[in-house]
Formats: structure tokens, C-alpha cells, sequence
């Protein structure tokens, strides 16, 4: 590698750790403020989630875990025997209703 890739390459890396702190919970995990990870919560897909996933665009379901990839967590559809990983971009938060 010559000394000019390595400065590039290493410049990369750098800012890739300076976006992921500025990003990251500063409680760990890596996960964004804000985001569905209650495991157990109810959740539908988000508009960007329809819009990319149109057949799953009027589903709601039930998290049930986090994805070995950070930014994915781990969903069983209403009526779906087995869960799926998506993308936590895909799903929003179901607020539960005050009884």
C-alpha cells in the first residue's frame, strides 16, 4: 500500500469513528435516541419503510430482539410464523393505548 492510500485510508477511518460517537448513545450500544428497541414493543413500518417495502407497508407486529447487525432489529409480523430482520429506519414505535 503505498503512503499516500494509507494516509487516505486511515483519514476514512477517522471520520467514520468521529460520525459514529457523535451518533451512537452515549449509553452504549450504539443505538440512536429515539429508536424501537423495547423487545416485546408493537411497531408498523414507517413511510420509509413502505416505501421501500410496499407488501409490508400496512403491517404491524411485535419486536422480539435485536439483529447481529447493529442496525437491525428482529420483527414477527401479525400472523407470520417466523420473525424477520429489518432495518430500524423501517419501523416505528406503536405508542400503547391508555386503558
Amino acid at each position: 500500500m503505498s503512503e499516500q492510500s494509507a494516509k487516505d485510508f486511515s483519514a476514512l477511518r477517522d471520520e467514520r469513528h468521529r460520525l459514529e460517537a457523535r451518533h451512537s448513545n452515549p449509553e452504549g450500544g450504539g443505538r440512536l435516541p429515539g429508536a424501537p428497541t423495547a423487545i416485546g414493543a408493537r411497531f408498523r413500518m414507517s413511510a420509509l419503510g413502505a416505501a421501500r417495502s410496499p407488501r409490508l407497508a400496512k403491517k404491524e407486529g411485535t419486536i422480539v430482539g435485536v439483529s447481529r447487525i447493529n442496525s437491525s432489529l428482529r420483527v414477527l409480523f401479525d400472523g407470520s410464523k417466523s420473525p424477520i430482520s429489518l432495518h430500524r429506519d423501517y419501523v416505528e414505535q406503536l405508542i400503547a393505548e391508555q386503558e
